[in-house]
C-alpha cells in the first residue's frame, strides 16, 4: 500500500520532528532553526567549526539542542522529495498534458494530480535512508539517528493522510 505524501518545507518538516523528539525546544524553535533553514550550509559549517574550539560556545550549546540538527536532517529529506517530485512531474508532463487538453475537450472528467504524489514503501524507505544518512553525517549516534531518521518518515506519512 502506497502513501501519499505532499512535500512540506524544511521549517514545517522539522518543527513536526522537534514537537515530536524535543517539545521543550519548541519555544525557541523559530530562533533556533531560522539559520539552518536560511543558509545550511553555512550553518552546518559554523556549527562544526565550532565543534573544534574547546572554548566555543556553538556546538557545546548546538548539541544540547535537537533543533539544529532536526533541521539539518528534515533539509536533506525535502531536498530528496522536491527532486523526486521534478522528476515525475518531468517524466508525467506529457500525459498530464494530455489529460488537461482531453478534460477541457470534454473527453474525461478526471483531474491531473497537482503537487502530490503517491510514495511507495520502498521509497519511503529510501527517504528514510536519506534522513538517517544525514544523522550520521552530523554525528548522531546510530540509536538517535534510527529515532530521527524514523520519526521524519513517520511525520510525512501523517501529514500527507492529513492532506489527503
Amino acid at each position: 500500500m502506497a502513501t501519499r505524501i505532499t512535500i512540506p518545507t524544511t521549517n514545517d518538516l522539522a518543527r513536526l520532528v522537534v514537537g515530536e523528539l524535543a517539545p521543550q525546544e519548541l519555544p525557541s524553535f523559530d530562533i533556533v532553526a531560522l539559520p539552518y533553514v536560511d543558509n545550511p550550509r553555512r550553518a552546518e559549517r559554523r556549527l562544526r567549526q565550532d565543534r573544534d574550539e574547546p572554548l566555543g560556545l556553538g556546538l557545546g550549546d548546538a548539541a544540547a539542542l535537537a533543533t539544529p540538527v532536526i533541521t539539518l536532517v528534515c533539509g536533506a529529506v525535502v531536498t530528496v522529495l522536491s527532486e523526486e517530485l521534478a522528476r515525475s512531474v518531468r517524466s508525467g508532463t506529457g500525459k498530464m498534458i494530455r489529460r488537461m487538453i482531453e478534460r477541457v475537450r470534454g473527453r474525461s472528467a478526471q483531474k491531473p494530480a497537482l503537487l502530490t504524489r503517491t510514495w511507495t514503501p520502498q521509497e519511503l524507505a529510501e527517504i528514510r535512508q536519506v534522513a538517517l544518512d544525514r544523522a550520521l553525517a552530523l554525528g548522531v549516534e546510530r540509536a538517535k539517528a534510527e529515532v530521527l531518521a524514523d520519526t521524519v518518515v513517520a511525520k510525512l506519512a501523517l501529514e500527507s493522510q492529513d492532506d489527503a
